[in-house]
Parts: C-alpha cells; structure tokens; sequence
C-alpha cells in the first residue's frame, strides 16, 4: 500500500520540473525590450564645421595692409589737411577696424607665426590708440564741418588771365586775356593742370603788331581773397608760365616766351 502514495509524490516532483524548465525556455526566446542607443543617436547629427585658420589669411594679410598705410598717412595728415586734385583738401581717412576674432587669437601666445604676430604687434597699437583715435575722430568731424565752406569745385580753379607782360626785358609781347585750370600742390602753390590758352599781342618784323594765339603752362601762387563787384568773393593769383605761339607765321620774330601775371578765380556762391 506504501507504493501508490510514494508514485504519487514522483510524478508531483517530475511534473514541477517539466513546469520550470519549459518556463526558463519560454523566458530564454523573450523579444528584447527595445531602448535608444545613444552613439546612434548622435550619428545622426551633422558634425559642427570649423573654420581652418587658412579661412581668416586673406581678411588678416587686408586689414595689415590697410592699418599700415593709414598709419602712414596719419603721421602726415592728422593735424593738417590732405590737399585734393579739384578741392581744397580730401576728405579725411578712417581708420580700418581689426577682424574680430582676431583678439581672441592674439591671446595665444603660443603661436608664432610671422603674419599673426605682426598682426597682434599691430592690434596692440591699435588698441592703445583708440582714446587717441577717438579724439582724433572728433577733432576731424569738427575740421571737416567747418572746411566744408572752404571747399571748392572743379569751376573754382578755372583762372581768367589778363594783362601778362613778357619777362624779357627787350621784348614787346604782352597776353592780354587767357584761362588756363590749376590744382593745389600744397599750402598756397598751384599747378596748371593743362595748357592754358592765351590772345597775346606781339610785334612783326615789319614795324607792325598782330594777334596770335599761345598754348601756356606754368604754377601759380594764391595771393589772397578780395571781393568782386557785386560782392562776389574771388582769389588772385600770381603766375609764372612760359607761352607757345601755336601761328607764329614768318613775320613773328619771337616764338616762345616766359610771362609773369595775375589771374582771378572765383568762389562758388554760399
């Protein structure tokens, strides 16, 4: 009679582990939980662009360039006006601003490349130089407003000549009325820009007198102002210039000749 309850409790025990074995096997074939992966995630996103330092060589090697000539120009223009072609003086120069990223680069004292550090030696002066280039500025904005009445146009140069008698002692050649354009080469001089044109009465070989017309070129010195009827403002001009009869014909002894005389311009109306 002990064999039935004893069978029993066997066949309990074998069917447990039959149970276990077919759920661990069951488990071992589960679908994994699906998750994010991180690094793919990240494949996924452009990598940042960095500028090579090649990128900034053409922008750095301009401002250099640019900083030194207005350093030139500004120890001999900073305290006086630049004369102009057809104007009293040019407008006066900026100065060029550094590439921003160039200060953070100057920082790195580790390199030392010839363009970067002539370029940072240049920065440094810049830097220093700004109060000075601040009052620098304001000062010429304040010179610039009150030449601005000062200067004048292309018409402004014209000159109208008139009674040029010939520095030769025994000559009897006189201009009697010309025009002829000047450009300021500095302070008070001027220069023709062209030849002028001149009606000149000159003598013949015959005892006789005739009118010819002379191409002239020469410099002129700005005297002073004066007013003109009509309360027109004018300058005066004393000239030297040296005159080419363009006819001279075979009864004209005298071909060329050195003249000294005034001329006038006038100012534009204000």
């Amino acid at each position: 009679m002990r064999t039935i309850p004893m069978t029993i409790v066997l066949l309990g025990v074998v069917a447990t582990t039959s149970t276990a074995a077919q759920t661990a096997e069951t488990d071992d074939h589960a679908p994994v939980a699906a998750r994010a992966i991180p690094i793919a995630d990240r494949a996924l996103l452009a990598p940042a662009l960095v500028v090579p330092d090649s990128a900034h060589q053409d922008e750095l090697e301009k401002w250099v360039a640019h900083f030194t000539a207005w350093k030139e120009w500004n120890e001999q223009w900073a305290n006086r006006r630049e004369p102009g072609w057809f104007t009293e003086s040019r407008q006066r120069k900026k100065r060029p601003e550094p590439p921003v990223w160039l200060f953070a680069r100057c920082r790195d004292v580790s390199d030392d490349s010839e363009t970067i550090a002539e370029a940072c030696a240049l920065l440094a002066e810049w830097s220093l130089n700004v109060p000075v280039a601040r009052v620098a500025q304001a000062r010429a904005t304040t010179t610039t407003v009150a030449e601005e009445a000062d200067k004048t146009t292309f018409w402004e140069h014209i000159h109208l000549d008139g009674g040029w008698p010939a520095l030769q002692s025994i000559s009897s050649v006189f201009g009697v009325v010309g025009m002829h354009a000047t450009t300021t080469v500095h302070g008070r001089f001027e220069i023709f820009v062209a030849p002028g044109a001149m009606l000149l009465n000159v003598p013949t070989t015959g005892g006789g007198r005739a009118w010819k017309i002379a191409t002239n070129y020469g410099i002129a010195y700005r005297l002073g102002r004066f007013k003109f009827p009509g309360k027109r403002q004018a300058l005066l001009h004393l000239n030297l210039a040296k005159a080419w009869l363009l006819d001279a014909g075979p009864h004209v002894e005298t071909k060329s000749t050195d003249f000294i005389g005034l001329s006038m311009t006038f100012k534009k109306t204000q």
